[in-house]
C-alpha cells in the first residue's frame, strides 16, 4: 500500500490538548505517594470542600468534585498506572522547551526512552493518542531535517527500528500519520521502508480479522441454533 507524505509541522504538536489534570497537585501529594498516603490526603479534602459544609459556594463544589475525580484515578493501580504514562508522554513537549542542541544523538536518545517506557507499562490501557503525538513530535519537520543533513543513514535507520518496536501496538487509526513521518525519515532506505510497510499492512491484517469477528460469532451462534433445532424436532 502506498502511503502518500503528510506535512506535520512542530508548532501542531504541542500536547496541549492532551496535558493531563495534574492529579497528584489537587491532592496535594507526591508522584510516588502510598496509597495509604492519597487516601488520607482525599479524606481531609473531600471533608474541607464538601458541599455540605460549603453551601453555595461554587468554587468548593468545582474543587470536591476534581477531587473526587483525582481520587478515583489514584486509588485504582490499574487507572493509576495509565494516568502515569500519559503524563510522560504528555511531558515530551515540556521537555522540548528546555532543549539543549537537537542532534541525531539526542533524537536516538529520545526515541530510546520512549521505547523503554512503553515496554514498561500496560499497553493495552495507554493512550494511544498520547503515544501518537509523542512520535510525531520525534518526528517533527525540524527534527527530520537535522536527521537528513547531520544524521548518517545507520543512525536514521536505527531510529526508525526503535520507534517501530514502540509503536508496535500501536492502534491502527493512529499508525497511518506516524507511517507517514517514518517513511520520509527513511527515504532510499529499502529496508527500513519494508519495514515499515511490513508493520502497517500487519496492524491492517489484524483490524480486518477484529471487525470481522463479530460476524462469524453470529454465524457460529445461528448455526448452533439451528442444529439445536434439528435435534429437538427428532
Amino acid at each position: 500500500m502506498l502511503i502518500q507524505p503528510v506535512t506535520i509541522t512542530f508548532a501542531r504538536y504541542t500536547c496541549a490538548d492532551l496535558q493531563p489534570k495534574d492529579h497528584y497537585r489537587t491532592l496535594g501529594i507526591s508522584a510516588s505517594a502510598t496509597v495509604a498516603e492519597i487516601k488520607k490526603a482525599y479524606r481531609a479534602l473531600a471533608f474541607k470542600y464538601h458541599p455540605d459544609t460549603n453551601v453555595n459556594n461554587a468554587f468548593a463544589e468545582a474543587h470536591f468534585r476534581e477531587v473526587q475525580e483525582a481520587y478515583s484515578v489514584l486509588s485504582d493501580v490499574h487507572s493509576r498506572r495509565k494516568y502515569d504514562g500519559e503524563c510522560w508522554l504528555s511531558g515530551m513537549s515540556n521537555r522540548m522547551q528546555h532543549r539543549q542542541a537537537i542532534t541525531p544523538e539526542w533524537i536516538l536518545k529520545e526515541s530510546n526512552k520512549l521505547k523503554k517506557h512503553i515496554s514498561d507499562i500496560d499497553t493495552y490501557r495507554m493512550s494511544h493518542a498520547a503515544l501518537q503525538e509523542y512520535v510525531l513530535i520525534i518526528l517533527s519537520d525540524s527534527h527530520l531535517a537535522v536527521l537528513k543533513n547531520e544524521g548518517d543513514e545507520a543512525i536514521r535507520a536505527t531510529i526508525i527500528n526503535v520507534l517501530l518496536h514502540a509503536t508496535e501496538r500501536l492502534e491502527l487509526r493512529y499508525s497511518h500519520s506516524v507511517a507517514a513521518r517514518m517513511l520520509l525519515l527513511a527515504e532510499g532506505a529499502e529496508e527500513s521502508i519494508r519495514q515499515i510497510h511490513s508493520q502497517l499492512q500487519e496492524k491492517e491484517k489484524k483490524e480486518q480479522k477484529r471487525k470481522g469477528l463479530p460476524l462469524v460469532i453470529i454465524l457460529v451462534t445461528l448455526a448452533l441454533c439451528v442444529l439445536m433445532y434439528l435435534y429437538g424436532r427428532r
